[in-house]
């Protein structure tokens, strides 16, 4: 029996990889990315928060630093290629936490 994908084919963009946290306090921490695109802003114009957070997912720090990834708020998510977009923790213990971006996916 074939398990079915945790995530199904939406034809959403996602992004599963090596990202960086970046802290005001100039720290930068390695993370593991998995972030999804979430919806079209102008389909929800009502909503002010929903025209600026286009892309949630989980951000898992890679070393047993003892970061917090909450107190990067909102921090900063610096992809591979140099984008960068800003998030905000939404739930989960300090070394994996779930986040909603706030403005342009930096993975699209």
């Amino acid at each position: 029996m074939t398990r079915p994908r945790f995530h199904q084919d939406d034809g959403r963009p996602r992004y599963v990889g090596p990202a960086t946290v970046l802290f005001a306090d100039g720290r930068e921490v390695p993370v593991t990315a998995s972030l999804v695109l979430r919806s079209d802003p102008a389909g929800v114009a009502a909503c002010e928060y929903y025209e600026d957070s286009t892309w949630a997912g989980s951000l898992t720090s890679v070393t047993d630093s003892g970061v917090d990834l909450f107190d990067a708020a909102p921090g900063v998510l610096r992809m591979p290629d140099g984008r960068e977009s800003e998030f905000m923790a939404t739930g989960g213990p300090p070394h994996e936490v779930g986040c909603a971006g706030i403005g342009p996916a930096p993975f699209v």
